[in-house]
């Protein structure tokens, strides 16, 4: 009886060994996970047709605009919440643009961290592989129908990668 226990508490000993060394090596890769799920979630939003693409916008600003005319107590007619649709659609898009790349490089920004990059090193590598990131988008929307690369975008999403590194930046210095 005292053998099996012994067998039984080795055993165990073993798997825990077993699952504590399969943790320690799937643990760093798996912290990119929500960088992936973005690049993922960025990339399906670039496959949308231009028609699709503007469609969606179109219906967000919309809804932007109604949430704004409530919140104001403006009562804009229907013809002015079009117009006001129509004028800030291009707004909404690129501020979009802006939060997607933010957030992608805050999820990029806290596992680099773990993988021993510090200070400047972690921030450059941040912003350079967001870039490269935006870059490859842009590019992939050339082949996407009514869509076409812009330098622009590019700028744009990286802007919203540079604030989303400072922000991860600022807030992990205030951790300290």
């Amino acid at each position: 009886m005292r053998e099996k226990i012994k067998t039984d508490t080795m055993e165990s000993m073993k798997r825990n060994v077993w699952i504590q060394r399969f943790w320690k090596k799937i643990r760093r890769p798996l912290t990119f996970l929500p960088a992936v799920c973005l690049a993922c979630f960025i990339f399906g939003f670039s496959s949308q047709s231009g028609e699709e693409s503007s469609s969606l916008s179109m219906q967000v600003t919309e809804i932007l605009v109604r949430a704004a005319d409530q919140i104001t107590g403006a009562h804009w007619e229907e013809p002015e919440i079009q117009e006001k649709t129509e004028q800030y659609n291009i707004y909404v898009r690129k501020a979009a643009h802006m939060t997607e790349y933010a957030l992608f490089a805050v999820a990029l920004y806290i596992p680099l961290g773990g993988c021993g990059l510090r200070g400047r090193r972690r921030i450059l590598m941040t912003l350079l592989i967001s870039a490269a990131f935006a870059a490859g988008d842009e590019w992939h929307q050339s082949f996407v129908g009514g869509r076409m690369p812009s330098p622009r975008d590019v700028g744009i999403d990286c802007a919203g990668a540079g604030i989303g590194t400072c922000a991860a930046w600022i807030f992990r210095r205030k951790q300290k």
